[in-house]
């Protein structure tokens, strides 16, 4: 003898079983809306995912000190450019203040044999790759020696490499930006492409005194780069790196910056909420199909009720109470949402690893979003089932054995 809820499932497969085309088009209904709903929110996680790690790229705990050269404050005074004077007073005087880069960078052509291309130029220091977390994958990187004696050698970005080299050995080869002449140290590890598009590697680095020295810039550095000594702790050391540019700069008290502060942190910040909104609209957008798996459920149910209605006089008759009725129609209800969620959560893992790949995102299968949806898709079979079976249960058993 089977367990009472045992013989009820049974019963409910074997019921199930006698429709077997309207049963699968109901079930299908369900497994579409649960794997939208798991594609979908897979989907925003993936894009999220991916687009973090584009700016985790560009490092998302430095501090990006740019001067506003060029224009005049309220008061009339021109706004001063960044020089070493800001960059030693920030190594000098910043407590919670790690490593101070100042940079230049200018777009320009340069030249290798026949070949000439357009990249972006960085005069700048050996903390440039600490920095910015990016390591040298050939030779080195120009150190504190070279700043000092000007030396002429560069390091390029890999696109930069592969167009002007092919694939002959890059380093040790000339490299011509007007009349200077830089040798080739080192190769940067390949970071790719950045949230915008454009091509991360397609650099060149140089001691920043090398570059002062033959291109030159008369507005000073383009900007200076710190990190502070707790990522944690980016407030602070914000706070304290615009209080020493203002002395450096000898600002009053009413006086504006003439420089600001940003951060790729607050970049992030921003597309994250941006990337959750997507998401839960996405979520949204989906969990729709599942409430339309839902009617179909019931739509099928009520059906069913109306063609068993002398099936269901006869069990009234011998015995069975409401009770037992609205049970084994409920036990049909989850019996189908069950089988089509399970359907929906196979279907809807299979289309994010089919997808993932061609669109250039990391499978974000999270568990708990599977395992939510699966038992929301059950639970929506549930809820759409017991106006059927209430309706079954409240059957008046003699009218329901006079009908054929």
């Amino acid at each position: 003898m089977l367990p009472r809820h045992t013989e009820t499932v049974t019963q409910a497969f074997q019921v199930l079983l006698r429709s077997p085309g309207r049963s699968a088009l109901t079930v299908l209904g369900l497994a579409i809306g649960v794997a939208a709903f798991i594609a979908m929110v897979s989907f925003g996680i993936g894009a999220r995912k991916s687009v973090m790690a584009q700016f985790e790229a560009l490092g998302t705990h430095v501090l990006n000190l740019k001067t506003r050269v060029g224009t005049i404050g309220p008061t009339g005074r021109m706004a001063r450019p960044l020089t070493d004077a800001e960059a030693s007073a920030l190594k000098r005087l910043g407590t919670t203040l790690d490593k101070v880069v100042p940079i230049y960078r200018r777009t320009r052509y340069v030249s290798a044999g026949s070949k000439n291309h357009r990249l972006l130029m960085y005069g700048t220091h050996p903390g440039f790759t600490a920095l910015r977390q990016w390591p040298v994958d050939q030779g080195g990187m120009f150190t504190d020696e070279d700043v000092a004696g000007a030396t002429r050698v560069c390091v390029v970005g890999a696109s930069t490499a592969k167009f002007l080299f092919g694939d002959d050995e890059p380093l040790g080869k000339a490299i011509s930006i007007d009349n200077l002449v830089c040798r080739v140290i080192g190769v940067l590890a390949p970071k790719g492409s950045s949230v915008g598009g454009s091509d991360l590697d397609d650099l060149l680095l140089m001691p920043a005194t090398t570059y002062a020295a033959w291109i030159g810039d008369p507005e000073g550095y383009t900007f200076i780069d710190v990190s502070p000594k707790d990522p944690d702790n980016m407030a602070a050391a914000r706070a304290e790196a615009i209080e020493i540019l203002r002395m450096a700069h000898q600002l009053p008290p009413e006086e504006p910056d003439d420089f600001y502060v940003g951060s790729p942190e607050d970049v992030v910040k921003a597309a994250e909420q941006t990337a959750g909104i997507l998401t839960r609209l996405l979520a949204g957008i989906a969990a729709v199909s599942l409430l339309v798996g839902g009617i179909g459920i019931m739509n099928i149910l009520l059906v069913s009720v109306t063609e068993r209605t002398h099936e269901i006089g006869i069990r009234s008759a011998i015995g069975a109470s409401p009770r037992q009725i609205l049970t084994q129609f409920l036990a049909e209800a989850i019996t189908l949402s069950f089988v089509g969620s399970l359907a929906g959560a196979t279907m809807g893992i299979i289309a994010v690893l089919l997808m993932a790949k061609p669109l250039g995102w990391s499978s974000a299968i999270d568990p708990w979003v599977v395992a939510g949806s699966t038992l929301f898709g059950v639970g929506v079979g549930v809820v759409f089932g017991f106006t059927p079976a209430r309706r079954a249960a409240r059957m008046d058993p003699i009218q329901a054995l006079r009908r054929e």
